[in-house]
C-alpha cells in the first residue's frame, strides 16, 4: 500500500482510538510489520532499523507467504505528529530494503478507572447510555 494510504488508515485509526477514549499521548508499545523476499534484505533491514533508534524481531524462516517478516517497535506516544512521524520512518528504512509494509498495532491506555471497552465498542466505538460496552 502507498504510504498515503497508509497515513490514511492510520489517521482513521487514531481518530477510532480517541472517539472511544484512548490517551494518544500516553506512550506505548507501537509495532510496526514489514516483510522481505530474502533473508538478506530482511537482515540488513533490522540493523538499519536498529541504528535508527527502533527494536525489532526477526522470525526464524519465511511466512506462508515465502517472505521474511520482522516486528519493528518502540515505546511511544500515538498522538498524530509521533504517529505519522514513526510511520514515515519506517516507511523510508522499508523501501531501502525494497519491502512490504503490512501493519501497525499498539494497546489501548484508556484513562484512570475508566472501564475497559468491549470487543464492539472498540470495533464500533460505541457504548450504551448507561455507559455500558454494547
Amino acid at each position: 500500500m502507498p504510504l498515503e494510504a497508509e497515513l490514511e488508515r492510520l489517521r482513521r485509526s487514531l481518530s477510532d482510538r480517541s472517539a472511544i477514549g484512548d490517551q494518544l499521548g500516553a506512550k506505548r508499545e507501537m509495532e510496526h510489520f514489514v516483510s522481505y523476499i530474502s533473508q538478506r534484505q530482511a537482515l540488513d533491514a533490522c540493523a538499519h532499523f536498529e541504528r535508527a533508534g527502533w527494536s525489532v524481531d526477526a522470525s526464524e524462516g519465511q511466512d506462508t507467504d515465502g517472505r521474511f517478516p520482522i516486528r519493528v517497535y518502540k515505546e511511544q506516544a500515538m498522538d498524530a505528529h509521533s504517529a505519522e512521524h514513526s510511520l514515515r520512518a519506517i516507511y523510508a528504512i522499508n523501501e531501502q530494503h525494497e519491502g512490504r509494509y503490512d501493519n501497525f498495532g499498539a494497546v489501548l491506555i484508556m484513562p484512570e478507572g475508566a472501564p475497559p471497552p468491549g470487543f464492539l465498542s472498540r470495533l464500533l466505538g460505541r457504548q450504551t447510555e448507561s455507559g455500558e460496552n454494547l
